[in-house]
């Protein structure tokens, strides 16, 4: 063979192995992720499947994921103490919930009369508020994505009309993350409840009261049949970011486009949840009218109370917390550097 045929052989098979995929040189993966919500469930479970897709939808043979529904392996509230610990790879889930363990999780959940859904995404991902993040989570060997955001949410469902603060002293409540507490100071008592045990717990009187989520997903769960009085605005919840956890080791031995990948799809889930939770909730309400539900909006004065409240919580959080006055600080410095913007566009 010439040396002309030596180097055109040479250049061909240097242009293959160029042109080979990337991912045959990245170690296979296999995740076991569990929902926090069940699949059927209107918006909450709608966005797990859909990440599932599109995560599919890449056909990646180094990595595959696996999607168990709602309860399967372990009840929602234990995602986080399971993924910690290594024996769930991930779980799909809502900071709120871990306000116990992390009292800071609670600011990346929803902070009553806080920002919104496009707020809340700007801050993490160009305030610094994702860096926060995922350096409390570390200490537990967690690494969180976002991965999902709701748009403000039904403020709750009552067997009887809240007309004055004095209707909420010893009002048996089921209310989650921060509002949970402002409650809690305006005399409530507060019990969190899995989605699932809320609708018994309502119909036999164990709870006076509950809030889940919007018009869509509350449907679902059938409140209407046991309560009449449903309550607007969310002042507790303007904005809910969802999470997707995932044990720090299996997430620090993934390659890293398949972290990319997971990141991508957690990114299409976000814009998905956002305009699918607006899209949906207008024939929710007028399906609650039809059976009988009246839709109130709290009495201004309380409101004002509310958001009263709410600030006392926030600073004794903070206070009692550094981490929580940490990202506390970070979360208001961008709400300021933004506040000229967000008046002047305001029409």
């Amino acid at each position: 063979m010439g040396r002309a045929a030596l180097r055109l052989g040479a250049s061909l098979l240097l242009a293959l192995v160029a042109l080979a995929p990337a991912s045959r040189a990245e170690p296979r993966a296999k995740l076991r992720l569990q929902a926090g919500y069940p699949f059927a469930q209107p918006v909450l479970g709608e966005m797990i499947v859909h990440f599932r897709e599109r995560l599919a939808a890449e056909a990646r043979s180094d990595l595959r994921v696996h999607v168990y529904d709602a309860g399967r392996l372990v009840p929602t509230l234990q995602i986080f103490d399971a993924v910690s610990a290594g024996r769930l790879d991930g779980g799909f889930s809502w900071p709120g919930y871990w306000m116990g363990k992390i009292p800071a999780a609670g600011l990346f959940a929803a902070v009553p009369f806080g920002p919104d859904a496009d707020e809340m995404l700007a801050w993490l991902e160009q305030g610094g508020g994702l860096a926060l993040w995922r350096r409390l989570y570390a200490a537990h060997d967690l690494v969180p994505v976002p991965c999902g955001v709701l748009p403000p949410e039904a403020s709750g469902w009552f067997r009887k009309p809240i007309e004055s603060e004095s209707d909420l002293v010893g009002l048996k409540i089921r209310y989650g993350g921060l509002a949970g507490r402002v409650l809690q100071k305006l005399g409530a008592s507060i019990a969190l409840l899995a989605s699932g045990d809320l609708f018994v717990a309502l119909e036999r009187g164990v709870l006076d009261a509950t809030e889940y989520s919007m018009p869509a997903v509350d449907r679902s769960l059938g409140f209407h049949k046991v309560a009449k009085h449903y309550y607007f605005p969310g002042w507790h919840q303007p904005a809910s970011l969802m999470e997707l956890i995932v044990h720090r080791a299996r997430w620090e031995a993934l390659a890293p486009s398949q972290r990319a990948s997971i990141e991508n799809a957690c990114a299409a889930t976000t814009l998905f949840s956002l305009s699918r939770g607006l899209a949906v909730q207008g024939e929710a309400l007028a399906f609650f009218e039809s059976q009988g539900v009246t839709l109130h909006r709290w009495p201004p004065a309380l409101l004002a109370r509310f958001r009263e409240v709410s600030e006392q919580v926030l600073e004794e959080s903070a206070a009692a917390d550094p981490d929580f006055a940490e990202v506390l600080r970070s979360l208001r410095a961008f709400q300021a550097q933004g506040s000229r913007w967000r008046a002047l566009n305001q029409p």
